[in-house]
C-alpha cells in the first residue's frame, strides 16, 4: 500500500522531446562541460558502441516503462545525445529540464588514457555505470574491465558479443562489480533542484519569512516541517512504527558529510537497517546562513547528501524519504540548526 501511495507522490508532470548536456572528461579536460553543438552522426563507431554497452546496463536498473530521466534543454551534446535516444527506444520516459533537476538527472563522463583506453561512465541520478576500453583499431574496442556499478544493487545480466566494432579478451570481465560511490567528501553542488529562477524567489519572499513548501530531491513538493510536524509521508508510514533516531550534524553552512559522518551512516546501514524497513531524512538549517541559497537550499541540501550516501550504500531509492526543516531563527529542541535526522521506520508486527 505504502509504495502505490509513494508511487503517486512521485508523478512527474510534462514529458517533453530530447534533449542533451554533458560533463565530459577527456585527457586533462576533466569536468569541461560541452557547449558546442553537434548531433549523433558526429560520434564515431567506438563511442557508439561504449555508450551503447553503458546504456544496456542502465535499462536493466530501472523500470523503463515507469521510469522518466531527465536531461537539459540547453545543450546539444552528440555523446549525450545519443545516450538519451538509446533511453527513449527502450521505452524510458523523457523530460528535458532547464538544469541539472530530477531524481534521475543523466550526465556522462569520458576519460583518455595514455595508452589508448578509455573510461566511459553514465551517471542517472545517483546510480553510476562505468567501464574500461581498450582502443584496438580507428574503429574497434576492447572491454579490459567488468562493469563497475555504484549507488545500487540490482542485479543485472552482461551480455558481451564480438562484432566488427568489439572485440572480447577476458571472459571474466563480462560481469558486473558493486562498488561504493566516488567522490562523497567532496562539497555537494548548491543543490540540484535549486535554480537561479528558483534562488531570486526564495530570496525575494524571504522578506516575509521562510518557504513553507520546497521540492524534495524526488521533485515531491515537502512541507516546511519548522512549522509543524505534518510530513508529507505521514500516510506511508501508517503502518510502521519508528525504531530508532539519530542526528547526523553537518558544518556551518556546509553540506559535507566528511569521515565521521560517513562511518554513522555505515553503522546504520549494516547494524539496523533490516528488510522492508524505511528511512526517514529531515534535513535542517535553523538560524542565520551566508549562503545565497538559504536556509532552504541548505537544509534540502543536506537531505539529499544524506539521501545520496545511502543510495549508494545499497539502500532502494523507494525506502528514503527526505524533507527539510528550515527557518532564519533556532528551532529549540525540536530540530538540530545544522544537521540531519534519521528516522529508521519498521513495519508494525
Amino acid at each position: 500500500m505504502w509504495r502505490t501511495k509513494l508511487s503517486r507522490l512521485c508523478l512527474l508532470s510534462t514529458l517533453t522531446v530530447l534533449g542533451a548536456c554533458s560533463t565530459f572528461s577527456g585527457g586533462s579536460n576533466v569536468g569541461q562541460v560541452l557547449s558546442r553543438g553537434g548531433n549523433t552522426a558526429e560520434l564515431s563507431s567506438i563511442d557508439r558502441t561504449m555508450i551503447e554497452d553503458l546504456a544496456g546496463i542502465v535499462s536493466q536498473i530501472y523500470d523503463p516503462l515507469n521510469t522518466t530521466l531527465q536531461t537539459s534543454a540547453n545543450n546539444t551534446d552528440p555523446s549525450l545525445q545519443y545516450f538519451m535516444s538509446l533511453f527513449g527506444d527502450n521505452g524510458f520516459g523523457i523530460q528535458r529540464v532547464s538544469a541539472d533537476q530530477g531524481a534521475n538527472f543523466v550526465t556522462y563522463t569520458r576519460k583518455a588514457g595514455a595508452n589508448s583506453d578509455v573510461t566511459f561512465s553514465v551517471d542517472v541520478g545517483s546510480v553510476s555505470v562505468a567501464r574500461d576500453y581498450l582502443v584496438v583499431k580507428r574503429k574497434m574496442v576492447e572491454p579490459i574491465s567488468m562493469f563497475k556499478l555504484s549507488g545500487t544493487r540490482a542485479p543485472v545480466t552482461v551480455t558481451d558479443l564480438a562484432s566488427n566494432r568489439k572485440r572480447l579478451g577476458d571472459p571474466d570481465l563480462s560481469q558486473a562489480q558493486y562498488v561504493a560511490s566516488l567522490g562523497l567528501d567532496e562539497q555537494a553542488p548548491v543543490i540540484s533542484l535549486i535554480t537561479p529562477e528558483l534562488v531570486q524567489k526564495i530570496a525575494a519572499r524571504r522578506i516575509n519569512g521562510p518557504t513553507l513548501q520546497a521540492l524534495n530531491s524526488s521533485k515531491i513538493e515537502v512541507n516546511n516541517l519548522f512549522y509543524g510536524d505534518n510530513s508529507t509521508f505521514s500516510s506511508v508510514l501508517d503502518d510502521y512504527e519508528k525504531v530508532h533516531k539519530q542526528v547526523i550534524v553537518f558544518g556551518n553552512d556546509s553540506m559535507v558529510l566528511g569521515k565521521n559522518n560517513k562511518s554513522l551512516i555505515d553503522q546504520f546501514v549494516e547494524s539496523r537497517l533490516q528488510q522492508g524497513d524505511i528511512v526517514s531524512l529531515i534535513g535542517c538549517s535553523n538560524g542565520p546562513t551566508s549562503l545565497e541559497i538559504g536556509n532552504e537550499g541548505l537544509a534540502l541540501g543536506r537531505a539529499n547528501r544524506v539521501t545520496q550516501a545511502l543510495l549508494s550504500r545499497g539502500v532502494a531509492r523507494e525506502k528514503v524519504l527526505d524533507e527539510g526543516c528550515w527557518a532564519p531563527v533556532n528551532a529549540g529542541d525540536r530540530f538540530p540548526n545544522r544537521g540531519v535526522v534519521l528516522e529508521l521506520w519498521r513495519r508494525n508486527a
